[in-house]
């Protein structure tokens, strides 16, 4: 690629002869890119501007933008509209354009998704990022039938306005996201006219309840983002998701494991860390034939019980690490390719059975305060590295009150 910056550009007078001139001198370039550290224009950097330097150029970024309004004019032949750092922009309009593929908005005052949108009649990729947006609503996005990609991150939006008509044709967005945002209830059954979605994030806003209020398949999603909102009431059983593999509701405020599940039939990795959760019902996973990793982490279960026989074909991870684990009954589990359970960093006085239960898997009991009694009848599976527990050169190097001798460098601590 070649860059070249032209310095200062006055369009009142020689700027577009000079800016032609340094396209000319590097026509033979694969790629150019001409950087203006500051533009001169009579009235505004946009509207008859951009239909001027239209015929020069492809793509146009603004570095900062200090316009209250910006006008896409009609007919030009821009692809792509980058604004960035116009923090006065609260306004924008357009004419119908029939090349702008690409608009990007950043750290501005616009307050809502302009109503000409549908003027961009090829726009493909639509990214509002850092501004003002307090709500959005979804019938302005469904005249733009090439639309495939939808970021709106880190605005204020705090509702959500559904379609009021359903679209003749469905849109063919894959990815939307509305992290960073304010809202607090979600319902899924709301975007159904995106039924192509692969990619949907609503990470970090203040979500409570998390729904579905009506039937509805998303086939092709596999990426959910849930993380870092406030969810205690997570509702799936109107939504069918063929191609999610994975679910996270990290760092959420649920109480108990959701009781009302849609359809996952491909889910593999399924994760709770950082909730308010005490009790796990192993049961609860035979749901979940497909799963091969668990993981629950830094909440504050105290208890693991199975109330009823479960078996998981696929299962190979559990980790309930960081957690308040006095007891473990994994009584009535089938898990014939467990390889790992992790329990580090509990409340433990014993070592749980759990070894002889899965006979290739691996414990972890690192940061428990294991009896030393307990400890030493599994000596030769800490040996063996079938069980990790916390270890030290010298009784010093141990948090507990005692240890047992593993070997001539190793000791593995323990309470007497």
């Amino acid at each position: 690629m070649y860059f070249c910056n032209i310095g200062v550009i006055n369009m009142t007078s020689d700027g577009g002869a000079r800016i032609r001139k340094a396209i000319d001198t590097v026509q033979d370039s694969f790629y150019v890119a001409i950087s203006i550290e500051k533009l001169i224009v009579s009235s505004s950097a946009s509207g008859p501007f951009l239909q001027r330097i239209a015929a020069l150029t492809e793509r146009i970024s603004y570095m900062a933008y200090k316009d209250p309004v910006f006008q896409v004019p009609a007919d030009n032949t821009l692809t792509e509209i980058e604004i960035v750092n116009a923090v006065m922009l609260r306004s924008l309009v357009a004419g119908t354009n029939r090349h702008l593929t690409r608009l990007y908005l950043e750290n501005c005052l616009l307050d809502r998704i302009p109503p000409t949108l549908s003027n961009m009649i090829e726009l493909e990729e639509l990214l509002i990022m850092q501004c003002a947006l307090t709500a959005l609503r979804l019938d302005v996005l469904v005249n733009n039938p090439k639309l495939t990609t939808i970021d709106l991150t880190r605005n204020r939006i705090r509702q959500l306005f559904p379609i009021t008509t359903s679209p003749k044709n469905k849109l063919s967005v894959t990815f939307l996201s509305l992290a960073a945002n304010q809202l607090e209830r979600l319902d899924m059954s709301m975007f159904a006219f995106m039924p192509d979605l692969e990619r949907f994030d609503v990470r970090g806003n203040r979500i409570v309840n998390f729904e579905a209020t009506a039937p509805v398949t998303y086939a092709s999603l596999n990426r959910l983002l849930v993380s870092f909102n406030n969810i205690t009431q997570f509702d799936t059983r109107n939504l069918t998701l063929s191609e999610l593999r994975s679910l996270y509701l990290d760092d959420n405020a649920l109480t108990e494991l959701p009781t009302h599940w849609g359809k996952l039939p491909k889910l593999i990795y399924l994760g709770f860390d950082r909730n308010n959760l005490k009790r796990v019902d192993m049961s609860f996973f035979g749901k979940f034939p497909t799963l091969t990793a668990i993981f629950i982490c830094e909440n504050n279960v105290e208890t693991i019980r199975t109330s009823t026989p479960i078996t998981m074909p696929e299962l190979d991870i559990i980790l309930f690490e960081s957690n308040q684990i006095v007891s473990v009954n994994f009584t009535g589990c089938n898990f014939p390719k467990m390889n790992l359970i992790s329990l580090m960093n509990n409340r433990l006085t014993t070592i749980p059975p759990l070894l002889q239960r899965f006979s290739e898997s691996r414990l972890t009991m690192e940061g428990n305060p294991i009896k030393c009694s307990s400890m030493t009848v599994f000596k030769s599976r800490i040996v063996d590295f079938r069980l990790r527990v916390t270890t030290g050169i010298t009784q010093s190097d141990c948090p507990t009150t005692s240890s047992i001798v593993l070997d001539q460098d190793q000791l593995a601590c323990c309470d007497a």
